[in-house]
């Protein structure tokens, strides 16, 4: 496992690499330790940002779960599904 910074690193370069993340699907873009527990950023397929735990609601999915590599939703349909950070 990587440390926090070099993570960060990472995803930072992800983010701002063209094409990095897929369009017009929900994408993890980090995961953060918060003052109330692990923490995602995701963005929509429509390039929204929501800031989420689990419990939560963002675009139309429930949070389930989330790890140190991937979150676990269920979508509006009831389909379960993880959602993994991008390669590092």
């Amino acid at each position: 496992m990587q440390d926090a910074t070099s993570q960060a690193g990472l995803e930072a370069i992800h983010a701002t690499t063209p094409e990095a993340l897929v369009e017009h699907r929900l994408s993890v873009i980090g995961l953060m330790q918060a003052h109330d527990g692990t923490a995602a950023l995701l963005r929509s397929s429509r390039g929204q940002i929501a800031r989420v735990k689990a419990g939560d609601t963002a675009f139309g999915a429930q949070i389930v779960a989330i790890s140190d590599a991937q979150i676990v939703l269920t979508d509006r349909w009831g389909r379960t599904q993880s959602l993994a950070l991008l390669d590092s």
